[in-house]
C-alpha cells in the first residue's frame, strides 16, 4: 500500500489526508516520597540502640567546698559523706521494720531513736546539719515507714534528705 491512502468510497482520485491522532496527554502527577519505610528503619535503629546501651549508676557526691573565710590552718574541711539509712520490711505488722545505718555500729529501732541518733551524729567531726541523709528503702516497705523515717530526719534538723532505692 502506498503512504497515501485512498478512501474506498471515494473514486474521484483525490487523496485525502488524515492527520495522526494526538497522543493522549498524560496527566501530570506530583511525585511523593513514601516515608513509611524510613520510619520503620528509624524505629528499628532506636530499638537497637536502646537494647544495646548499658545504664550505669552515677558516681555519687563529690566534695567541692572551699573553706570559709579565715585561714586554712584554722579549720580543715572534712569530706562530706552522706548518712545512708537502710529501711527494710520484716513482716506484715505496723512495727515490723528494721533500720540499719551504713558505717555506724549503733542502729536505732524506732523513728524517735533515729531522730536522736541523727542529732547526735551532727555533733561529730565531719557531720553537721548540711550532711546529706539518704533513705534507701526496699520496694516492699510500707509508705508509712518511709514517711516516719523522713519525719525523723527532718525533726533532727537535717537539711538535705533524699530517697534512694536498694
Amino acid at each position: 500500500m502506498s503512504a497515501n491512502r485512498r478512501h474506498p468510497a471515494c473514486d474521484d482520485g483525490v487523496v485525502h489526508f488524515r492527520p495522526r491522532r494526538k497522543r493522549a496527554q498524560r496527566e501530570l502527577t506530583s511525585l511523593t516520597l513514601n516515608l513509611a519505610p524510613m520510619v520503620d528503619v528509624v524505629f528499628l535503629l532506636l530499638i537497637f540502640f536502646i537494647s544495646t546501651t548499658t545504664f550505669e549508676r552515677a558516681e555519687g557526691l563529690l566534695a567541692a567546698q572551699l573553706p570559709k573565710q579565715g585561714s586554712f590552718a584554722d579549720s580543715i574541711a572534712l569530706p562530706i559523706s552522706p548518712i545512708i539509712v537502710h529501711l527494710e520490711q520484716t513482716g506484715p505488722g505496723p512495727t515490723d521494720y528494721s533500720m540499719r545505718i551504713e558505717n555506724f555500729v549503733d542502729h536505732p529501732t524506732t523513728f524517735s531513736e533515729l531522730s536522736k541518733f541523727l542529732k547526735g551524729v551532727q555533733g561529730n567531726p565531719g557531720f553537721d546539719d548540711e550532711t546529706p541523709v539518704v533513705l534507701k528503702t526496699a520496694f516492699q516497705v510500707k509508705w508509712d515507714h518511709v514517711v516516719g523515717c523522713w519525719n525523723a530526719a527532718v525533726a533532727a534538723g537535717c537539711k538535705h534528705v533524699s530517697f534512694g532505692v536498694e
